[in-house]
């Protein structure tokens, strides 16, 4: 008995000894360029501090850490996500922060000869769009209000399950996105964008890293992140056209510490992202910052 705690006290140690050093962060997939460098910069500073990143959909990966997933922070493309971690007692109390207002953008293939905005996703040209799925994205989410709001898309005559008030009443907050499984256009009518076309569908990216792919290598046109949009990946092959503030639903993006994780070294990474050196990173990408 004595050999199998030793054994055990040996792996523990491994164990804490393998997580100094290191932290470990997941984080919404606009954020896949922003963050890299937000976690070099940090990595100057710190020699001896390693981050990881992961990226994926805010949605799935809430869901992921709702399921036992190892992550020391986690960076949403919308504060819900965080809050609902605190809510459930898996994030650390009062470490929850805004760390940066997304924006939108209609991106298009330079190949396409458009200029791009609200009135190229009508050309006769532009049979596919890609954009994040709304059920579990936010920039899909953000995406869908967008074509709302400059009214290419039209909410259909519905009440949808759980709700009191009749779909087109409903407030872009009120809209229960992981209920809308039935695709874009069960539950909008899209037809000033179909109007004069011989096809048009909706193309859709699990995240919104991967929807920039997806604009980039098929649809030639996209619903994309400004912080991805900016980045010479895509501003080098294509053109693209900033929503205005109001236009769709807001992206108050947080950040939050996972219960037991307040070591020194994630500690100082949550400290790291609101400072000068870092809010500089985010503001190149596109992103509006708090307090400004």
């Amino acid at each position: 008995m004595r050999g199998v705690f030793a054994v055990l006290s040996i792996l523990l140690a491994l164990s804490l000894a393998s997580a100094q050093g290191r932290v470990r962060a997941v984080a919404a997939s606009d954020l896949q360029y922003a963050l890299a460098e937000v976690a070099q910069a940090f990595e100057r500073r710190n020699p001896g501090v390693r981050v990881e990143l992961l990226f994926g959909s805010s949605g799935k990966l809430y869901t992921q850490l709702t399921q036992g997933l190892e992550a020391d922070l986690f960076f949403s493309a919308e504060r819900l996500y965080p809050e609902l971690l605190e809510q459930k007692g898996l994030a650390e109390p009062k470490t929850r922060r805004p760390y940066a207002l997304g924006r939108m953008a209609i991106w298009t293939h330079k190949d396409l000869g458009l200029e791009p905005g609200p009135a190229a996703l009508k050309n006769p040209k532009v049979t596919q769009i890609a954009l994040a799925n709304p059920v579990h994205a936010p920039y899909g989410r953000a995406a869908v209000t967008l074509l709302e709001r400059l009214g290419l898309l039209k909410r259909k005559d519905l009440t949808l399950p759980g709700s009191s008030k009749p779909f087109p009443l409903l407030s872009w907050e009120e809209i229960p996105w992981e209920r809308l499984t039935g695709g874009v256009e069960a539950y909008w009518d899209a037809g000033p964008l179909r109007r004069g076309k011989p096809r048009f569908d909706f193309v859709y990216g699990e995240n919104i890293s991967q929807t920039a792919q997806l604009a980039l290598t098929s649809t030639r046109v996209g619903l994309l992140a400004l912080s991805l949009a900016v980045h010479e990946s895509l501003s080098g092959p294509g053109r693209y056209w900033t929503a205005p503030l109001g236009s769709h639903m807001a992206l108050e993006q947080d950040y939050v510490i996972l219960k037991g994780r307040k070591r020194p070294e994630v500690l100082a990474f949550h400290a790291f992202v609101g400072s000068p050196e870092a809010r500089a990173i985010f503001r190149r990408y596109g992103f509006l910052l708090p307090g400004e």
